[in-house]
Formats: structure tokens, sequence, C-alpha cells
């Protein structure tokens, strides 16, 4: 099952991923969280990997390449907030 998701930068950097179901739009969760969009789309599982892709027309923002693998680390038990880069 898709799901959509935000990748936020907190105020002192760090990168928080919030995923959330289909119905949403980007941007009534971009606007509940005070932090900068680094970035928004969709992420669906492809063998057991999350994979992120697509865009939000909402928030005017596209998904980037690493945000399939900082999702994916929240879900293996890494859930520490990371750095952009």
């Amino acid at each position: 099952m898709a799901m959509k998701y935000v990748m936020l930068k907190l105020d002192g950097g760090e990168l928080l991923p919030v995923l959330f179901p289909e119905f949403m739009q980007h941007s009534h969760i971009a606007q509940a969280v005070p932090a900068t969009v680094v970035s928004a789309g969709r992420v669906h599982l492809d063998d057991g990997r999350i994979v992120a892709h697509g865009a939000s027309s909402s928030l005017g923002s596209s998904s980037r390449e690493e945000d399939s693998q900082i999702i994916q680390a929240y879900f293996d038990g890494q859930n520490t907030i990371q750095q952009e880069v």
C-alpha cells in the first residue's frame, strides 16, 4: 500500500520523515509541524525496502534519491534523527 511522505528539516538541522495515508494532502501535514519542507512524495515497498518517489503538487516539492535511505533507517530501528548533508 502506497503512502505519502514529507521530509522536514527541524530548527537544529535534523531531518524528520513523516508518513501518512494517501487521502491526506502534503500541505496539511507540512503546516501542522513547525519545520522546513525539504522534499515530499510517495513511498511504497519494493521487495521489503522503502522506495520514495514522485512529488507533491500542493507543496511544489519532489522526492530526493536519499529519502528512501533516510526513511528506511527509521523502519530498521535506526530511528535517530539524521542531519542533512
